[in-house]
């Protein structure tokens, strides 16, 4: 979803997540990855969608968060990464922000450690991407499913790639062990979309 954001480096994440999926599982994916703003009627055709962001979102209008919480409602599945991997950022502000005006009476809390997600098809110990700063995820629940997934470790980061194929960012501190697992998250998380719990 494209809220202003736009950090082109990271783009090529997602097709190689759905490369990674094919080669994976048995799910058949389209490996076109598309920008769409979030009041965009087109948002109903994917069911799996991807919020990037290191810097405070741009006012989302009324419009566009009641499109948003239909598309959820609807069992859209949404993931927020959050490129910066800091404790405190003005990313992380506003995405609080946005949720809170999205679903005000659901809270956003840590997904306890024997949720699905970290199961779905690889065990996952603890959520890894480009850094390894934050021990959990957190998430919207939505009945017995988790429709909204909060990422604070850079999973993009991780992903991405230069159209050479060589791995555009560092991780760390774990180097390509670490990488490989933030690989498996995302597998687990397009997997846990598809499939719920």
């Amino acid at each position: 979803l494209d809220f202003g954001q736009v950090l082109d480096e990271r783009s090529s994440a997602w097709s190689r997540l759905l490369a990674e999926v094919e080669i994976t599982t048995s799910i058949e994916t389209v490996s076109r990855v598309v920008r769409l703003s979030p009041d965009d009627p087109a948002v109903f055709e994917h069911p799996f969608a991807v919020l990037v962001g290191d810097s405070a979102l741009s006012d989302v209008s009324d419009s566009a968060v009641e499109q948003l919480r239909r598309y959820i409602t609807y069992g859209g599945f949404l993931l927020i990464d959050d490129a910066t991997g800091a404790q405190r950022s003005d990313f992380d502000d506003s995405v609080r922000r946005l949720l809170a005006r999205l679903f005000p009476t659901r809270q956003l809390a840590p997904l306890p450690s024997d949720h699905s997600l970290y199961r779905a098809l690889f065990l996952i110990g603890s959520p890894k991407g480009r850094l390894d700063s934050h021990r959990w995820l957190e998430g919207v629940d939505f009945g017995n499913t988790t429709r909204i997934v909060y990422c604070r470790n850079d999973l993009s980061g991780a992903l991405a790639r230069a159209r050479d194929g060589r791995d555009l960012m560092q991780v760390e501190p774990g180097g390509a062990s670490q990488r490989r697992e933030a690989v498996k998250l995302g597998i687990n998380l397009v997997v846990y979309a598809l499939t719920s719990n």
